[in-house]
């Protein structure tokens, strides 16, 4: 990028909006992170943007004009969040966000879900229709038809599951890695063959990176590029941060398979353990004596 561009990303404090900001501050833009700073006052590089507050939004477009605009912050909902809850910050906050990409001539990338295909889908790709059978999949849905309704250029990312350090717990692979971390086994319930393709939060960051540079427009799913079974992560997971252990076994009911196939245009990620070998690495960086 022969020029530093301007982006204002939504959900920079976030799980993947900190690995975003990063990655996108490596290679060369400046980014200004928006943040819901009730409880503290906003450092360089900040602006205040309350997804709750559609108003608020609105009035940025007096202020710093972006060249792009990552709306990465929503309602997630796992904890039982209702629709009516979801409206203002997944579905009006984005068709503000849409309006203003308008005004400035701005690229938005949106982060959508791959559950809009259906929570239980066990095979999401291109050919799968769209199934918001829960209330989240419904309020990013409504997002999606939005940015597609205001025609600025956009690219819409469904992202299927996410690993990484601190993860959201909703995922269980992220609560295992944190309790390797602590030096806990892994949990295995049920028998594992469910397979799944999780990405790595930071292959997720360099993707958004990517749809960036390159101009990526249209609905693209995002995926892990390796399919494995509950078993075989939380084998890797032992292997990696545990060395000479294995799960321990609790009898469970199965779970089913749930494959996304990620989009072509978009470069294939790291293998699952190489990403758990990075998490380890970045761990023990962290917790390293400091040399004096």
């Amino acid at each position: 990028m022969d020029k530093a561009r301007s982006v204002l990303v939504t959900g920079a404090t976030g799980f993947i909006g900190r690995s975003t900001v990063a990655s996108l501050e490596q290679a060369g833009w400046v980014v200004t992170r928006g943040v819901r700073a009730s409880a503290r006052s906003l450092e360089e590089g900040e602006i205040y943007l309350d997804l709750n507050n559609p108003a608020e939004i609105l009035a940025t477009e007096n202020g710093a004009r972006f060249d792009a605009i990552v709306h990465l912050g929503a309602c997630i909902g796992w904890s039982g969040a209702m629709e009516a809850e979801m409206f203002a910050p997944n579905v009006l906050a984005t068709g503000c966000l849409a309006f203003l990409a308008s005004q400035w001539n701005a690229h938005l990338v949106y982060a959508s879900a791959a559950i809009v295909c259906g929570v239980k889908s066990e095979k999401i790709d291109v050919t799968t229709p769209v199934n918001a059978d829960t209330a989240y999949a419904k309020s990013k849905r409504l997002g999606e038809q939005l940015i597609e309704a205001s025609h600025v250029p956009h690219c819409i990312l469904r992202i299927g599951g996410v690993f990484g350090p601190n993860g959201p717990a909703h995922l269980g692979l992220n609560q295992t890695i944190q309790n390797a971390l602590e030096e806990k086994i892994p949990t295995l319930v049920g028998s594992g063959t469910a397979r799944r393709n999780y990405i790595y939060v930071e292959d997720l960051a360099n993707t958004i990176v990517f749809t960036l540079h390159s101009q990526l427009t249209g609905c693209h799913l995002i995926a892990g590029s390796e399919s494995l079974s509950i078993k075989s992560m939380l084998e890797s997971v032992c292997e990696v941060f545990l060395p000479g252990t294995t799960p321990e076994f609790v009898e469970g009911s199965d779970a089913k398979d749930q494959i996304i196939q990620p989009s072509p245009h978009i470069p294939k990620g790291r293998l699952f353990k190489d990403g758990l070998n990075d998490i380890l690495t970045k761990a023990r960086e962290l917790h390293a004596p400091r040399k004096v």
